[in-house]
């Protein structure tokens, strides 16, 4: 839960006041892969579309267990929509395609 409110806090005072929501703070997506992977070692792990306006990433760190899952809209702006802790994989997980449930 730490590391989780740690990662929050970070982003939220990082971001531009104005570019927060309730959502969690948004800008410009290299800025939150900048902080992801150099402050937190976290890496792309999973993602896909979610309709054909976001895309939705999940970045996750190995040595820490944090992750964080941005979300990015046709324009570019991306948010955070999550950070958390005791991050693990599926295992045998057989990506597919199909229609969103």
């Amino acid at each position: 839960m730490k590391t989780a409110l740690a990662t929050t806090a970070l982003l939220l005072a990082s971001a531009p006041l104005a570019a927060q929501t309730a959502d969690g703070p948004c800008g410009k997506r290299q800025f939150f892969v900048d902080q992801l992977v150099e402050t937190y070692q976290e890496q792309p792990v999973a993602g896909g579309l979610q309709s054909e306006d976001s895309l939705v990433e999940i970045w996750a760190s190995k040595e820490t267990g944090s992750f964080t899952i941005l979300v990015t809209d046709p324009g570019g702006e991306t948010c955070v929509a999550f950070t958390g802790e005791d991050f693990h994989e599926a295992t045998g997980f057989v990506g597919v395609k199909g229609e969103a449930s």
